[in-house]
């Protein structure tokens, strides 16, 4: 060899054990979660597998609850299927003692399949889709669905089927390989390639290629809605028959499987980050903490997770943040619980729910923004939150958040307890404030409340990027939140 050659000191080990032996706590489980809940539904139906194989008791909120709840219970209730709240009554808990709340949202940034959605055009097998975001036709879709072009795109969501009997059922399906594409126009053809572009015609997805002499309908209500294709590629996968198809719910969403990222695997790479990341935070932190035996058997307080449908589109109906849900499932727990070891009490009273408000805490828990070092110049110093650095607590005076200084201080000492750094972050005053759940909550039930979540880059993107370790961060502080709440709430009154 000649003397000039470096040495290579290349080992094999030393690679594989970059990616086998460092993964941080929860980032698998994290990817596998994003990649089973490809819609708002498979979330929740998640979320209730989950909790039901721990514990948790399902509720309808058609039944009466009064002879249900009792303290030391885990119960879950949920709205249109898509939004889900579970909560663990402690045993010690009397009315008027607080909740440990925590809300987030698990809907995100999709293609809806239009009620009609026939829209084959020249030998292509079109699907006509509206674009799920930003809260009005036309706003912020240039920037949000930008990053849908030249994607594959799967199927999912839920499906209405007749039985024989006469009765219909809710299925969900998510079809096994990617059907749609939305293709970009070439540069080469200038000014109509760089937009702006009509959501309406530009931007229909492809689906496949057909003859319009060859075309198939299928002879009922749903089949002069949509092509013979997509109801038998549905019909499919559910193994049933076209013709039992009552109507659906259906979506695109990206078909890329979530993935670590970087030669140390420092990131994770995944759709719909915003916000299944704190809401599978949540709800696994509230899983940890309420498994635990000796803590329920201590508790005094209510432990609550809410994830809600609607959140990117203003959080209305009756299964949004915006709507009485929390609020109605809060003033059940306490009426259920009046008199239900026997004290003598005076009656449920709204004076008794005013006493449980100002005795809890919310966390609102939503995505921020990750400092992205390529554009450096647009954060506020000081308040650009790194990602696998811990949790961040989000201020805006104006309102969009729900932080202020008592509540920081609350947050900061439950993350003291549980061992989790937190982070700050604040929008500049020359950039537009995002919203989040908190401050409609916080307004409705009258409950102390800080903003609190996870960073991430590229939001509202198709496809984001988190930090591998930031899972775990959710996770560890939010069942620490649980656990330790009590603690906190006799150090950092919230009553000022």
């Amino acid at each position: 060899m000649g003397g000039g050659q470096p040495k290579n000191d290349f080992r094999e080990d030393d690679v594989l054990s970059l990616d086998e032996d460092a993964v941080p706590p929860y980032a698998e489980e994290f990817c596998a979660f994003i990649d089973e809940c490809v819609t708002t539904y498979h979330a929740c139906e998640f979320f209730q597998r989950e909790l039901t194989q721990v514990g948790y008791i399902e509720l309808k909120e058609k039944e009466n609850w009064i002879p249900k709840l009792k303290a030391g219970g885990k119960y879950f209730v949920t709205r249109n299927t898509s939004s889900i709240i579970a909560f663990a009554i402690g045993e010690q808990y009397s009315p008027g003692n607080g909740f440990a709340m925590i809300a987030s949202h698990i809907d995100a940034l999709c293609m809806k399949v239009k009620p009609v959605s026939r829209a084959n055009k020249d030998g292509f097998d079109r699907i006509a889709v509206a674009p799920y975001a930003g809260g009005g036709a036309g706003q912020s879709f240039d920037g949000s669905f930008s990053t849908w072009w030249d994607r594959d795109l799967g199927l999912g969501g839920r499906v209405l089927i007749k039985g024989a009997d006469g009765k219909v059922v809710q299925r969900l399906v998510c079809l096994s390989k990617p059907v749609a594409r939305i293709p970009s126009l070439a540069a080469h053809f200038g000014d109509p390639a760089k937009g702006p572009f009509n959501y309406e015609t530009n931007m229909v997805p492809l689906v496949g290629m057909t003859s319009p002499d060859a075309e198939e309908v299928v002879p009922t209500t749903m089949g002069k809605q949509h092509s013979s294709r997509l109801l038998k590629a549905v019909a499919k996968e559910l193994g049933v028959s076209v013709v039992d198809i009552v109507d659906f719910d259906l979506e695109l969403f990206d078909k890329t499987p979530s993935c670590l990222l970087g030669f140390d695997s420092e990131f994770i790479s995944a759709p719909r980050i915003d916000d299944k990341l704190c809401s599978f935070a949540a709800i696994t932190g509230l899983i940890n903490a309420t498994s635990d035996s000796a803590f329920m058997g201590q508790s005094g307080i209510v432990n609550v997770v809410g994830c809600f449908d609607m959140e990117e589109v203003g959080s209305a109906l009756r299964h949004g943040a915006r709507s009485n849900f929390m609020q109605t499932v809060m003033e059940r727990i306490v009426e259920a619980q009046v008199g239900a070891k026997g004290e003598d009490i005076t009656p449920y009273t709204a004076n008794l729910y005013g006493t449980t408000a100002a005795n809890s805490f919310m966390i609102s828990a939503d995505v921020t923004h990750a400092f992205n070092p390529d554009f450096d110049g647009i954060y506020l110093n000081g308040a650009a939150p790194m990602l696998n650095m811990g949790v961040v607590i989000a201020c805006d005076p104006n309102g969009h958040m729900t932080t202020v200084a008592p509540a920081i201080a609350f947050a900061r000492t439950v993350a003291e307890l549980s061992g989790v750094e937190t982070q700050l972050f604040q929008i500049r005053n020359d950039s537009r404030s995002g919203g989040t759940v908190g401050p409609m909550l916080s307004e409705r039930l009258g409950v102390p409340a800080i903003d609190l979540s996870l960073c991430q880059m590229s939001m509202h993107s198709i496809r984001a990027m988190t930090g591998a370790k930031d899972p775990g961060f959710g996770v560890k502080y939010l069942e620490g939140f649980f656990r330790h709440y009590q603690t906190v709430s006799g150090l950092v009154q919230q009553d000022y």
